[in-house]
């Protein structure tokens, strides 16, 4: 007689347990759920003329999820700005290189014209002159391609400035509308 009352204590231990746990959920964190969905039972039972707070702060919080919304778009388009004014930085420093280049390559032009001039002349030594001037043109010739290449990274420059400027006008629009 006590063994069986022994394992029928233990079989109404285990089943009490085991009906304890069906009302548990399986996974952990799941609280927020149960009681929102007590809740929402419950809310549902509140009057309608007892919900003008509710939906009130409803209303609040869906204006603030607008304005943070509206907040992220316009970080996003600082961040744009900010690269635009990179972009333009760059572009004044290749049109400076370009502009510096061009000079230089004027600067050659103005030598290798006075050189040939007396080398034309028939002035100074003839194999010291043409030396002199194939040296000239060819440091002219590297300017002119120094130059080349800093007028392409300018242009290169601009046309992501306008495309960047359209890509945040497009934005700023629709913040705006």
């Amino acid at each position: 007689m006590k063994k069986f009352l022994y394992i029928s204590s233990v079989i109404l231990i285990a089943l009490s347990f085991t009906a304890g746990c069906a009302n548990m959920p399986l996974v952990g964190g799941s609280k927020k759920k149960t009681k929102t969905a007590s809740e929402k039972t419950l809310y549902s039972q509140v009057p309608e003329s007892m919900r003008a707070d509710v939906k009130e702060a409803e209303f609040d919080l869906q204006e603030a999820k607008r304005n943070l919304k509206l907040a992220k778009e316009k970080v996003k388009i600082g961040k744009l700005k900010e690269d635009l004014g990179e972009l333009q930085k760059d572009g004044a420093d290749y049109e400076l290189d370009a502009a510096e280049k061009n000079v230089e390559e004027k600067e050659l032009a103005v030598e290798v014209a006075k050189l040939e001039a007396i080398d034309n002349a028939n002035l100074g030594d003839k194999i010291n002159n043409i030396k002199k001037i194939a040296k000239i043109k060819s440091k002219k010739l590297g300017a002119e391609a120094d130059a080349i290449e800093a007028k392409a990274d300018y242009t290169t420059t601009n046309i992501e400035i306008k495309k960047l400027k359209k890509k945040i006008e497009k934005m700023e629009a629709k913040i705006n509308n």
